[in-house]
């Protein structure tokens, strides 16, 4: 923050890392709260394994955004950027989800304030297009429950997302939106060929991702496995629609919800219930071990 002394730019970096921790504690006091009900049931196998695969998505996501800052020519060693992402997840939990973008530029000041943020920009445009992508194709494993035509829509649409990536029309309107905040256009833009990847490594991300969810609901009954494609689809259905709700801090109770609403017609409604609070809190840990890790290696430099 160039506006800021080095004395006052440090005095932020912790008002705004402890304005994270507050609400972090706050989601977590929450979490534990909600099963308390349910701890009599757990299957602490399943409990490991939901963590293991967790860990797998964001580390995978962590390498996407690695990538994606080399694309837009911000050198930066691995260790630092690292913690300024893990510790930018934690972000989401204020309100508003400012958290994540200021956290992220706060933990990048050395770079363009204009690149970091296009760059924020661009890993949330593949991660929703990757996020579309995967409910259209869960759609495809609802068998008889969803008509015929419905699919072919499904096939349509996902065509049509993969055409908006490109960058002759992407481009445009990202410099049409930051025209519109009285921003400069950039000139720097990822190819297709390297879009088209970051959405494709996002789909794969999908696989832990929906792992993570299943294992969690198997904590406390046996889950069929079958049913982790339409799992993964409804999981990344309620993330897009808890980002959508600005004043849920990380969607917290609209993700559920929608989650909630949707599984039951495939698994007991105390199993998604229970699951549902179980990955909350599983993804809870798994993002503070991230940035408890990179940040002791980070000091240790």
């Amino acid at each position: 923050m160039k506006f800021l002394s080095e004395k006052h730019a440090r005095i932020y970096s912790r008002i705004l890392f402890s304005a994270v921790l507050v609400f972090v504690s706050y989601y977590i006091f929450k979490s534990f709260s909600d099963i308390q009900g349910h701890l009599h049931q757990i299957k602490y196998t399943s409990i490991v394994l939901s963590f293991f695969f967790t860990l797998i998505a964001y580390l995978l996501s962590l390498l996407v955004w690695i990538r994606l800052i080399a694309a837009f020519g911000l050198k930066s060693d691995f260790i630092s950027e690292a913690k300024a992402w893990s510790v930018s997840q934690l972000g989401k939990y204020m309100p508003g989800k400012a958290g994540v973008l200021l956290v992220r530029l706060d933990a990048n000041k050395n770079h363009p304030k204009k690149t970091v943020t296009l760059a924020i920009l661009i890993e949330f445009v593949t991660a929703f297009i990757a996020s579309c992508l995967l409910i259209l194709f869960s759609i495809l494993f609802l068998g008889e429950a969803i008509p015929y035509y419905f699919k072919i829509i499904a096939l349509i649409c996902s065509i049509l997302l993969l055409i908006f990536l490109h960058p002759k029309l992407l481009k445009p309107l990202t410099n049409s939106a930051l025209k519109y905040f009285n921003r400069e256009p950039i000139q720097i833009f990822p190819s297709f060929s390297l879009i088209l990847k970051f959405v494709l490594i996002n789909i794969l991300i999908g696989i832990p991702y929906g792992l993570g969810l299943y294992f969690s609901m198997n904590c406390f009954a046996d889950v069929n496995f079958a049913y982790i494609v339409p799992i993964t689809g409804v999981y990344y259905l309620a993330s897009l629609v808890g980002i959508a709700a600005l004043f849920a801090p990380a969607g917290i109770g609209v993700r559920e919800g929608v989650i909630f609403l949707v599984l039951p017609a495939l698994i007991a409604k105390q199993v998604v219930i229970a699951g549902t609070i179980m990955i909350r809190i599983i993804s809870i840990a798994v993002e503070i071990s991230l940035a408890l890790f990179f940040y002791y290696l980070n000091s240790k430099k």
